[in-house]
């Protein structure tokens, strides 16, 4: 089976709690896991990958990927989006 991947410019909102961080046309790299409702992403130099508790992935194409982080270290996150990739869903 094939796993979905994107590498590439995205929007990322960073949250924690009420606190949102949001970086523009950030270079990532995410992947499915082979659960396809988690997403492992790469998010190099942001230390908000470390003290986050959810992120959305906005891709060029308008797909949002939502949800909180499960797994944390330097410049990766894991996080639980309950879906397959590319479900369409509004902004967070």
């Amino acid at each position: 089976m094939a796993y979905m991947t994107y590498s590439g410019p995205a929007e990322v909102v960073f949250e924690l709690g009420e606190e949102r961080s949001v970086a523009h046309d950030l270079a990532v790299s995410m992947e499915q896991t082979h659960t396809s409702t988690f997403r492992l992403v790469f998010i190099p130099d942001r230390p908000e990958c470390l003290s986050c508790t959810a992120v959305s992935v906005v891709l060029p194409s308008g797909i949002v990927e939502y949800g909180p982080v499960t797994y944390r270290k330097s410049g990766v996150l894991v996080f639980y989006t309950g879906d397959e990739w590319g479900t369409p869903r509004g902004q967070p």
